[in-house]
């Protein structure tokens, strides 16, 4: 597991996994200390500092050490997952779950170390509809599942 371990890291997968990952945390530690609150494309894009105690559209919500708990063992068991079939999973499986990975770990740090909760900060508008504020992590974890999804329709199809 040791050599598969340091493969990963050396894989263009790892370095998805871990430059998402940077880029979580860098962003919202930006977010954080600009508080930062502008329209990028008014009425459609804004940049708008938040925290959400729960999960997604703050279902939960309250519930920081529930969910970290879930977050650590949903990484755990992906990570196992994934070092245990590394050589089964194929280039699409390999990108979702690096995605998924960073994702997960990004929001995981947030719940464990930050009580106020997951730092968020994109943030879009539909005409009248405010859809929920996000960040990196959170649209990671969204690409990783919509790959997953993706590869799986396309694998049934072939076999």
């Amino acid at each position: 597991m040791k050599q598969t371990i340091a493969h990963f890291f050396k894989s263009i997968y790892g370095q998805v996994f871990l430059w998402v990952l940077i880029l979580d945390i860098l962003t919202k530690q930006w977010a954080a200390l600009t508080r930062v609150n502008v329209a990028i494309i008014p009425n459609f894009f804004y940049l708008s500092y938040s925290r959400n105690t729960g999960a997604a559209w703050s279902i939960l919500a309250g519930n920081q050490g529930l969910l970290a708990i879930i977050s650590f063992i949903v990484g755990i068991g992906l990570v196992y997952y994934y070092f245990k079939n590394y050589q089964r999973i194929f280039f699409f499986n390999h990108l979702g779950i690096s995605l998924f990975l960073s994702g997960t770990w990004g929001n995981f740090i947030d719940r464990a170390f930050f009580p106020e909760g997951v730092i968020d900060f994109l943030s879009f508008r539909f005409g009248s509809y405010i859809f929920p504020t996000f960040n990196v992590a959170d649209s990671a974890l969204t690409i990783g599942v919509i790959i997953l999804f993706a590869a799986s329709l396309f694998e049934k199809r072939a076999s």
